[in-house]
């Protein structure tokens, strides 16, 4: 269902249009977490440099799932900071119910879309250009992924890294999760320079 529009929601969205409001400090992006301390999660942290490192691998998307308190957000912090360092094409968005904004999709794709235009030109002009549109916030998730996330990474052509941490935490209310895992499933495929690290608890949807 599409949001109420009333005249002055409308008028808000048409002289927005173009941009959106971008907060480096949000929570989503997970800057509240603190990296590994040296010498631990060796493993585990190799295991996913193999994976972004092996052009070859079939399997573009993985999945560190396990109980809370593991350690599994610090892992993400970490391979965030060292593919950045690397100036790889990265993003993250962290998911919480601590905020409204980190327990929904609503700021998903404009968060992940922000950072990956940080750090690439084209696909900040292609993103842009999806922004023009008066009504972009007002398109369903999948439109928005596509036309925000998707298209401007292949107009991008350069390897890229989605993090999605805490992915557990995404409410299931009216179906949001489940939009999400059913809009990367069918979209990434379009995509064969991204991939995906997921984090969360293996709840039965996530696995």
């Amino acid at each position: 269902m599409y949001p109420q529009v009333t005249v002055h929601n409308l008028f808000f969205i048409l002289h927005t249009a173009g941009r959106v409001d971008f907060n480096p400090n949000s929570n989503a992006y997970g800057n509240q977490h603190v990296s590994c301390l040296r010498g631990t999660r060796k493993n585990t942290l190799q295991a996913i440099c193999d994976w972004a490192n092996d052009k070859s691998a079939a399997n573009r998307i993985f999945c560190l799932l396990d109980v809370a308190g593991s350690g599994k957000s610090t892992v993400a912090k970490t391979m965030a900071d060292e593919w950045k360092a690397e100036n790889r094409l990265v993003a993250r968005f962290f998911f919480s119910r601590d905020t409204a904004d980190t327990m929904s999709t609503k700021s998903f794709c404009s968060t992940v879309a922000n950072a990956f235009a940080s750090r690439n030109t084209t696909f900040e002009a292609s993103m842009k250009q999806y922004m023009r549109l008066p009504d972009w916030q007002l398109h369903p998730f999948e439109e928005q992924f596509e036309g925000l996330v998707a298209g401007p990474l292949r107009e991008a052509q350069q390897p890229a890294i989605l993090m999605i941490d805490a992915l557990d935490e995404c409410g299931k209310e009216h179906g949001v999760r489940r939009k999400l895992l059913q809009t990367l499933f069918s979209r990434y495929h379009s995509v064969p320079l991204l991939r995906i690290l997921v984090t969360g608890r293996p709840e039965s949807d996530i696995k």
